[in-house]
């Protein structure tokens, strides 16, 4: 009987997301920067400039926001070439994985882009605060110092997948209800009777 059911389900059309990208990449992409913000700047940092943190906060995730949308748009992509459906909430999660797995590689060149970023535009490079770690050597360049700034981002990117994961689901799972409520005949019903 199962055997039958995930016949049917891998034969069914691999529902799309792609016209709630920018929305689910908004739900991901503001906590994910800012658990990662938080893991990077000390508690006094954040008592001595809220204003700034919270500027340096909506500045980093605003940076982020392209490949947010990039990664829940190739997620969905890669969700819809392997079958992967939305009738399901296992479905659903799945592509929420795939979702988090490309935002955590597509992190590591926005790391490199970011402390680019940072070095042009932020005082606290020179200041000393908000430590990167490994992407702040005093040598920078060579081939060990590159491999620690993919390295560093790679981790922030898997780290910040701990909020992203959730999220990501919890957004695909409205958008998938959304599109359910409207496709099904209570909906297009009262669709109708409020123009009328």
């Amino acid at each position: 009987m199962q055997l039958a059911a995930l016949h049917a389900r891998a034969r069914a059309p691999a529902a799309s997301f792609r016209q709630h990208t920018l929305v689910v990449a908004l739900v991901i992409v503001f906590p994910v920067i800012g658990l990662e913000q938080f893991l990077h700047t000390t508690p006094l940092e954040f008592q001595r400039q809220p204003v700034y943190e919270a500027l340096h906060w909506l500045s980093d995730s605003l940076l982020a926001l392209p490949l947010a949308a990039l990664a829940v748009w190739l997620g969905d992509w890669f969700a819809t070439r392997l079958g992967i459906g939305a009738s399901h909430v296992s479905d659903v999660f799945t592509r929420a994985c795939i979702i988090a797995l490309v935002l955590a590689v597509l992190l590591v060149p926005g790391e490199a882009l970011h402390e680019q970023v940072d070095q042009l535009t932020h005082t606290h490079v020179s200041l000393g605060f908000h430590s990167h770690g490994a992407a702040s050597p005093a040598n920078t360049s060579g081939p060990l110092v590159l491999t620690g700034i993919a390295l560093h981002g790679l981790t922030d990117g898997l780290e910040g997948q701990a909020v992203g994961l959730p999220l990501a689901f919890v957004a695909l799972l409205y958008a998938r209800n959304m599109r359910r409520r409207r496709m099904s005949p209570q909906g297009s019903a009262a669709k109708k009777e409020v123009r009328v």
